[in-house]
């Protein structure tokens, strides 16, 4: 089974100032069968090798993690393969975002150890964007959540009681309704009028 726990990496913004996103999308590593992704745009071949590039491993800047590329040579499309501990968009680490989360619902300790300047700020935004999603999450949750959860702490605590895991959550919501923890990006929607 594939699910798209990602985004596009490329985009151009259209008539109403939407992003409107085209042809690169990130995948994470184990969320395909095989040994690389299929093409995200349905085609039947199989997806060439297409080089890589590399991206912040942490908030420092002084690391850095490479990234497999995957071109279809049928509809010219790419999809980028992150490893499964990454995140799209963020320079943290998977499961310390989770022990932070969970540390600001007030069943964890945090990140251990406890982050520093630059990773204290990557982890406290992702919270802050979080915080903004509570309907958006619920709704995509449904009956798996109960009804009275109002606050991002509980939606967390609940969430991870209904998926015990970020991987988890992840794949849950990726599946469910092409959605991402912190961003409903435009690349997971189906067209307009696609129904």
């Amino acid at each position: 089974m594939e699910e798209d726990l990602g985004v596009t990496l490329h985009s151009a913004v259209d008539l109403a100032g939407c992003f409107v996103f085209s042809t690169c999308i990130q995948v994470l590593a184990g969320s395909f069968v095989g040994n690389r992704p299929r093409c995200r745009g349905g085609c039947g071949g199989g997806v060439h090798r297409h080089g890589r590039y590399e991206r912040y491993a942490r908030p420092e800047g002084n690391e850095r993690v490479a990234v497999t590329r995957y071109r279809c040579p049928e509809c010219g499309r790419t999809v980028s393969v992150l490893p499964v501990e990454r995140l799209p968009y963020r320079p943290v680490e998977r499961n310390r975002l989770e022990a932070y989360f969970h540390a600001q619902a007030e069943f964890g300790s945090g990140p251990d150890p406890p982050p520093g300047v630059l990773e204290a700020g990557c982890l406290r935004r992702a919270w802050k964007r979080f915080q903004t999603r509570v309907s958006t999450l619920k709704e995509a949750f449904g009956l798996l959540l109960p009804s009275a959860v109002d606050s991002a702490a509980q939606l967390w605590r609940q969430m991870c009681l209904a998926k015990p895991t970020l991987s988890a959550i992840l794949e849950f919501l990726a599946q469910t309704g092409n959605r991402s923890l912190l961003g409903d990006y435009c690349c997971l929607q189906p067209p307009p009028g696609a129904h």
